[in-house]
């Protein structure tokens, strides 16, 4: 139990109001849950200047956790499946158990900081099987203003808006009867922000494009270098009124990330530079220095308006998005992202004008209007047999 108290100690340490750093113990908590041994998910930073005169920096960690057992082979032995069955069943133990390291973390240091924060909601049910925890605390900063709180019950979720800095932790346990197992998920959030002492009016400027692209060049030839490495042009337009098959699928469909209505127009040209799936290392080691360059960039100009978040890797079937800057006064707006498939690993630097839309199978086209493809040399699939 000593134990159990000093590890969680090691994320709580003494309260401290709103100052020019954000707070430690929450700084703490995030690292302390992204170490824990269990189903951690959607560990990420975003920043992003979309505010007047500020930048909101904001820490995510997401966990899930469940009991369903995966049996072991048939074609092994006996002895082979009662020893991997051991094995799998004490690996979820240790891992459902550092789940409730986690909340009983979280727990403390919300109780702790809510003596201190201007405004708090703590919030725990736990009826049968069924646990629910929604817990939000913020911190008002020089100006004083309070900030404004909503609790949205369809995603479980409290927080609170406009306030210098805040938190909020959502927690859920109960049984899914569809895998006949115990399911156990939460998600933390830190948000933090920082003034520029910038008029949005007066002092914001569109996101140099040109300069960004000046400045990754040196990591894009070092890119093309490997062999097999290519370029690949990209030319997605989407109109107006033209009906496609949007799909909530987590994988590659239509998606729209600059502002408008789904039915929106967009034009989207750039280059998408690929690396062969044999060269891990080498483009896990180039996303590192473009992540870094982005990060550099961002913090350097906050006159110009962006959105910067770290994934920390490529995701597998994953569009993610490194940074995104804005056009204003009818300039287009840039975004440069990462993907990687089974052939291998994609960085696609974009300009847009509208709204970003990103055809389904794009990694084998040329260009894509409205629904008509191009496809690049090779790639285009071969007709079915009648």
């Amino acid at each position: 139990m000593k134990k159990i108290i000093a590890i969680i100690l090691l994320a709580v340490v003494s309260a401290a109001a709103y100052s020019q750093e954000p707070n430690k113990q929450l700084q703490q908590l995030v690292e302390y849950l992204k170490k824990l041994d269990m189903g951690v998910m959607g560990v990420h930073y975003e920043q992003t200047n979309y505010m007047p005169s500020g930048v909101q920096h904001k820490w995510h960690v997401g966990f899930y956790e469940t009991t369903q057992r995966i049996l072991a082979d048939e074609s092994l032995s006996e002895e082979k499946r009662k020893q991997y069955q051991a094995y799998h069943d004490e690996f979820i133990a240790k891992r459902w158990r550092n789940v409730e390291l986690a909340v009983d973390s979280v727990r403390l240091a919300f109780a702790r900081l809510s003596k201190e924060s201007s405004s708090s909601y703590l919030f725990e049910n736990h009826r049968d099987s069924t646990d629910t925890i929604k817990y939000a605390l913020a911190f008002t900063g020089s100006d004083g203003k309070v900030p404004r709180f909503l609790e949205n019950k369809k995603y479980n979720q409290a927080q609170f808006y406009g306030a210098r800095e805040a938190a909020s932790f959502r927690y859920d346990r109960f049984f899914d009867s569809k895998r006949q197992c115990f399911v156990k998920k939460g998600s933390f959030e830190h948000v933090y922000v920082t003034d520029t002492g910038l008029s949005w009016e007066k002092d914001m400027k569109s996101f140099d494009t040109k300069a960004f692209q000046a400045l990754i060049q040196p990591v894009i030839k070092r890119l093309l270098a490997l062999k097999g490495a290519k370029a690949l042009p990209i030319y997605w337009q989407h109109d107006v009124g033209y009906d496609d098959d949007i799909k909530e699928d987590g994988l590659i469909s239509k998606t729209v990330t600059h502002g408008g209505s789904v039915e929106g127009q967009g034009i989207t040209t750039g280059t998408a530079y690929f690396i062969p799936d044999e060269y891990r290392t080498e483009a896990e080691a180039l996303y590192k220095q473009l992540d870094s360059l982005a990060l550099a960039y961002v913090n350097q100009h906050p006159e110009q308006p962006y959105h910067y978040s770290r994934s920390g890797s490529f995701w597998q079937r994953a569009f993610l998005q490194i940074v995104s800057g804005d056009g204003r006064d009818g300039d287009d707006d840039y975004s440069l992202h990462s993907y990687y498939d089974k052939d291998g690993y994609y960085i696609l630097s974009l300009t847009t004008k509208g709204d970003l839309w990103v055809p389904r199978d794009w990694p084998k086209l040329k260009s894509w209007i409205n629904g008509e493809k191009v496809y690049l040399k090779g790639m285009k699939p071969k007709d079915k047999k009648k």
